[in-house]
């Protein structure tokens, strides 16, 4: 055979060499296409619980009483410092629990979660708060 009787193409483990190349981009794109999908519904849920600790701060605030002047009055108080669960849309649940500190009682750790759960695993997102509650300082 001479060069010029040959016919030009591809051969067979050419052809199945580039099959090999695209089906393995094609995975590694897919792959790539899954965690950022991830990454997308995670943060989402993620932002869905902020503003749900938000909307649960403003539907359920921390009150403080104030004594009134009279002889019988009893001592100024926070109220509302627990609270939950409850249940809000798509799953998320707003808790908010507090507990004195254990160094000072004027001081109360007040902790507010939102938990929810995708895919059989369990997330939360929780906010502590620092309040410094005395009746010897007037208000």
């Amino acid at each position: 055979m001479n060069a010029s009787s040959r016919k030009s193409g591809l051969t067979l483990v050419e052809v199945l060499i580039a099959l090999a190349i695209l089906s393995a981009s094609a995975g590694v794109l897919l792959m790539a296409t899954s965690r950022c999908l991830n990454v997308v519904s995670t943060a989402k849920n993620y932002y869905e619980a902020r503003r749900i600790l938000e909307v649960g701060d403003l539907e359920h605030p921390v009150l403080v009483i104030k004594k009134e002047e009279s002889p019988g009055a009893t001592e100024d108080k926070p109220l509302n410092l627990t609270v939950g669960p409850i249940e809000y849309p798509n799953g998320f649940t707003f808790v908010r629990t507090s507990e004195r500190s254990e160094n000072d009682e004027d001081l109360l750790v007040v902790r507010t979660r939102v938990s929810w759960s995708r895919r059989g695993r369990d997330s939360f997102e929780e906010v502590t708060t620092y309040l410094y509650f005395t009746n010897d300082i007037p208000m």
